[in-house]
């Protein structure tokens, strides 16, 4: 991990920890965010998207090659939205994480800033 990415995922977990009750309640009330499979983010992944989002409010999120494999194309230029993921064994039926045993940083993009794969760009 870079030392930006460092410095920055240290200012999103301050940020997030010093939330007044009023603001975390402000912002969920915005409502969880989605991933592009159907899933429900974390409470705590959508705080820290709404918190780096300034733009427009993220409804449906998705990595980059989750969005390739929607048929969607991140546009050229956007900036994505760091969250974290959960490692560590899987059910087996849902491929959910049983026990996290670690944590790691991705990132995930809203769906307004993705557009349709053209053919020619197949």
């Amino acid at each position: 991990m870079t030392p930006e990415k460092k410095t920055r995922i240290k200012e999103l977990r301050q940020k997030l920890a010093n939330l007044k009750p009023e603001d975390r309640q402000a912002l969920i009330s915005r409502g969880l965010t989605a991933t592009v499979e159907g899933r429900t983010l974390s409470l705590h992944n959508t705080l820290l998207v709404y918190l780096q989002s300034t733009k427009t409010k993220p409804t449906v999120v998705g990595g980059y090659q989750q969005w390739k494999r929607a048929g969607k194309q991140v546009r050229k230029g956007e900036h994505g939205f760091t969250i974290w993921f959960p490692v560590g064994p899987k059910d087996k039926e849902t491929d959910d994480v049983l026990t996290a045993e670690t944590f790691y940083t991705t990132t995930v993009f809203d769906i307004s800033q993705v557009e349709p794969i053209l053919a020619s760009q197949n």
